[in-house]
């Protein structure tokens, strides 16, 4: 099995974005990465139960269902994870839910996963709150600047948390407004030094 890597951060820091350029990145060294998006494959599990469900909806779902399909999630990375030298899982630290805020990774997740790394990304509110308003294909609330940065710190403290839990580094990357190269390049040499 090749290095799990675990990369958080709040919905509008660009994950996705930052993941795509660090593939980019690490196609042109040679390296064998796969990234899979826990939340597509929540979604995934729970389109088998109830079909036509959107993504924005996991998060709004019991918790109790939550629960079931994190731990189904868990399997299918784990299943996932051979024949790469590096898979990474985009996902949330944190997850705002309508009770209030739910771990994204919870300790039966991490210890399912056993991550090597965790990556979190953040960028600036402003930043974050463009990103949010400009994305039409998702379903968000609109959140204040000062709900953004709340959304920061409790991602960062669950972050540090998780490394803690599981005894491995936290590496926190800034992705400033079109800095997703920078971003990818800062992980990438994460991932090399492992």
């Amino acid at each position: 099995m090749g290095r799990l890597i675990v990369i958080t951060g709040i919905p509008g820091v660009g994950k996705t974005t930052v993941c795509a350029e660090l593939m980019r990145q690490a196609r042109g060294k040679g390296m064998s990465l796969r990234i899979v998006n826990y939340g597509t494959i929540m979604l995934e599990q729970l389109r088998r139960r109830r079909p036509g469900c959107h993504r924005d909806m996991i998060r709004k779902l019991p918790l109790d269902v939550q629960r079931s399909l994190q731990e189904r999630t868990v399997k299918e990375i784990v299943a996932q994870a051979g024949g790469v030298e590096y898979l990474l899982v985009d996902t949330h630290a944190v997850v705002k839910t309508p009770t209030g805020y739910l771990p994204g990774l919870p300790v039966h997740v991490l210890r399912g996963l056993r991550p090597d790394l965790l990556v979190l990304i953040e960028a600036l509110p402003r930043d974050i709150a463009q990103r949010r308003a400009a994305d039409a294909t998702r379903m968000r609330d609109v959140e204040p600047e000062d709900g953004i940065r709340e959304e920061l710190e409790l991602s960062r403290a669950a972050a540090v948390t998780c490394s803690t839990v599981v005894g491995v580094p936290l590496k926190i990357v800034m992705n400033k407004s079109g800095g997703q190269d920078e971003a990818a390049m800062e992980i990438l040499r994460a991932l090399t030094g492992l």
